[in-house]
């Protein structure tokens, strides 16, 4: 009987990633600033989104509002309209009495010249 030979598997070698240029430097004096520069470039932008998500709350929240102050302005609108035709109505009223006030006064001025001078 043969014996049949048993081999063993070669691993594979893992190959590193090759370095970037900032992890070649993060340790050493120029790799700090570099550090510090990516860090508030990355907070830069994450201020923008929250800006920008916050800008569009307040967007949604102003349109609902405005709207609600244009349906208010239509009511209040509505409202006075009837008020001013009613005082519209008052005042059309008051002069046409005034008017008539006036011709009277009139009439009596002249019934009292008309009697003066035939007097």
């Amino acid at each position: 009987m043969t014996k049949k030979k048993v081999t063993k598997r070669k691993t594979a070698v893992k190959k590193a990633k090759p370095k970037t240029v900032f992890d070649m430097l993060e340790d050493s004096f120029v790799g700090r600033p570099i550090k510090i520069a990516n860090r508030t470039f990355l907070a830069s932008l994450g201020l923008m989104s929250t800006m920008q998500t916050e800008f569009t709350k307040f967007q949604t929240d102003f349109e609902k509002r405005f709207e609600k102050l244009v349906k208010d302005g239509e009511k209040a609108r509505d409202r006075y309209r009837a008020e001013f035709k009613d005082f519209r109505e008052d005042v059309r009223d008051f002069g046409e009495d005034v008017v008539e006030d006036v011709v009277e006064v009139k009439d009596r001025v002249v019934e009292n010249v008309k009697s003066a001078v035939a007097d």
